[in-house]
């Protein structure tokens, strides 16, 4: 039986920093046995071990993990301490957790959202609405969106807030796919909730499935997989789609301790447009990529 009981957790500052400016291995020595002590807490635990954590404990633990992600520190910096010999170990695991982390807590937030009296109301408060908010306008900033435009998402998941706001804030036609018949069956409940079924289309499949219907832009999620598989389909599905472009999600920086970035190989045919860094407490960098 685990102890769920979160412990008191001292927050990186940047007084922890001081005195060694431009010392990265310094700076490694600081920040590595708080990314140990996370693995040491997290290791154990099961998909099940949590979901049975209350839904304020699971994001207790997950705010540990997000103040190392959004670390200030450069490339450099974030190079070494992805690449340090015991934290290399130890990403694995960590990255697995993230992974069950975010489908918990998306599932908990559709559910909330669907049996809300006030479901729009239960949408802008749950806890990272602002991050999808920022996300979303700087995909739409870097690459307008013509009213009418239509946007399919690879792996929306049960809750799809890129989709929601792009359809109900820039008047975008969406459709999402997932693989899952329970997170497909939650997102259309959203949906429906939200008023946007007559915008937004919630389909089970995987990238295949846009061979027969109509897009203009495909937005593939940070956590959709296989990647190779997925950019492998999308080289061949663009073929004759003039002006058709992909929007990747992915981990670059030292927020790739979240999830592992996209592989080059896996972008093969592909050439970058434009890459958009995340600020504030966003997650995700924006890879803009056109056919080769």
């Amino acid at each position: 039986m685990h102890d769920f009981n979160i412990e008191h957790r001292h927050v990186l500052q940047e007084e922890d920093f001081r005195g060694c400016c431009l010392d990265c291995r310094r700076s490694l020595e600081i920040i590595k046995p708080h990314v140990m002590a996370f693995y040491r807490r997290i290791r154990g635990y099961t998909r099940q071990d949590l979901a049975a954590l209350p839904v304020d404990e699971l994001y207790r633990l997950y705010q540990a993990l997000d103040d190392i992600a959004h670390l200030n520190v450069g490339d450099h910096l974030a190079g070494l301490i992805l690449k340090e010999s015991q934290i290399r170990r130890a990403l694995p695991t960590i990255r697995a957790y993230y992974a069950a982390f975010f489908s918990l807590h998306e599932i908990h937030q559709a559910r909330r959202v669907a049996d809300a009296q006030d479901p729009r109301a239960a949408l802008e408060t749950f806890p990272l609405y602002e991050r999808y908010r920022a996300l979303i306008r700087s995909q739409v900033e870097a690459y307008p969106l013509p009213r009418g435009a239509r946007v399919a998402f690879i792996g929306c998941g049960p809750f799809p807030v890129s989709i929601v706001l792009l359809a109900g804030m820039h008047g975008v036609r969406c459709v999402g796919l997932d693989t899952d018949p329970e997170a497909v069956a939650l997102a259309r409940r959203c949906v429906g909730r939200l008023g946007l079924a007559d915008r937004v289309s919630i389909l089970r499949g995987d990238e295949s499935a846009l061979e027969g219907l109509e897009w203009d832009t495909v937005v593939v999620a940070a956590l959709a997989e296989p990647k190779a598989r997925i950019f492998r389909t999308l080289r061949r599905l663009l073929e004759g789609r003039e002006g058709a472009r992909v929007c990747l999600r992915t981990y670059t920086g030292i927020r790739a301790v979240l999830y592992h970035p996209v592989r080059q190989e896996d972008l093969q045919g592909f050439r970058r447009v434009a890459e958009i860094a995340p600020a504030g407490r966003v997650n995700n960098t924006l890879v803009f990529l056109e056919r080769a």
